[in-house]
């Protein structure tokens, strides 16, 4: 079962953000019709992570949530298919 972030009801700022991110090994972000995928243990600037997770208000997109080790941002179909 994922942990869910309710990113539409508690607001999560970029320290907030970066700190929950870090606890997962690979940050995969829907990006229009793409789906970018971090790999968090090779290493990853917080500039390049939170110029794709923020939105426009400066908090994690919504929706947001970890499953084990791998931490979604954004809605892609594809993507969620894959993991599920």
């Amino acid at each position: 079962m994922p942990d869910l972030i309710l990113a539409n009801k508690v607001k999560f700022h970029e320290q907030e953000t970066l700190s929950l991110l870090r606890q997962s090994k690979i940050v995969l972000v829907a990006k229009g019709k793409k789906l970018l995928r971090f790999d968090l243990t090779k290493g990853c600037s917080d500039a390049d992570l939170t110029k794709v997770v923020l939105g426009r208000s400066g908090t994690l997109r919504a929706p947001a949530f970890r499953l084990g080790e791998t931490f979604v941002v954004g809605f892609h179909q594809q993507g969620y298919e894959d993991l599920f």
